[in-house]
């Protein structure tokens, strides 16, 4: 079924109440961490999901002016609307927000391991080096089938997505490791039919 044209990112929209039925049928061990366009009032749907939440927001000065660098011809109107009621959804809400104006990546980081710190903790985690390297393979394959399968991205912008070329994670799953591999999304989807650690940084 072809949804009409609703504005940008409409597609996505109509997406996120399947986002929260994955959620659901996710196993709760090991730990889980998802990453998506939720709206605040979805995850209030949730508790559960709501109390282990946390939203990255910027200032509504700053994602204007992002979005400004991001579309030199014109940002998209629905997109400079977005931002007030994100944050009254997020004030609806108990979910921890945090702002994200002047942070590098390594900043955020380390602001969410905060946030989770004593989930984390808690556990369970993947211990086992056959535990970590499924839960890569895992998130290699969902990459894979963002641009292979039929419910693909609507906006991946060549013919043959089989060609484009994206970052996945080594395979090789040692604790250590957090190098990624450039691959064209064809050879990834043929290496995660393949056996364990199929995808390997160099020397790994």
């Amino acid at each position: 079924m072809k949804l009409p044209d609703r504005g940008p990112g409409q597609e996505y929209y109509d997406r996120k109440p399947m986002i929260i039925d994955d959620l659901r049928v996710l196993p709760v061990s090991p730990l889980i961490v998802a990453d998506g366009p939720l709206t605040p009032r979805m995850a209030k749907l949730r508790p559960e999901i709501a109390s282990q939440a946390v939203w990255l927001m910027p200032s509504k000065e700053v994602q204007h002016a992002r979005l400004r660098i991001r579309h030199p011809e014109g940002v998209p109107p629905a997109y400079l609307k977005s931002w007030e009621p994100m944050a009254e959804h997020l004030e609806e809400t108990t979910i921890t927000t945090i702002t994200v104006d002047h942070l590098t990546v390594d900043e955020t980081i380390g602001e969410i391991e905060r946030v989770f710190a004593a989930y984390i903790a808690k556990g369970p985690t993947a211990a086992s080096l056959d535990e970590r390297r499924s839960l890569i393979r895992y998130g290699n394959q969902a990459l894979v089938a963002q641009y292979t399968s039929p419910s693909a991205r609507p906006r991946v912008p060549v013919k043959d997505p089989g060609r484009v070329v994206r970052t996945f994670d080594c395979e090789c799953a040692a604790s250590s490791c957090d190098l990624l591999v450039e691959l064209r999304v064809g050879d990834a989807a043929a290496a995660v039919r393949g056996a364990p650690s199929a995808i390997l940084a160099t020397g790994h």
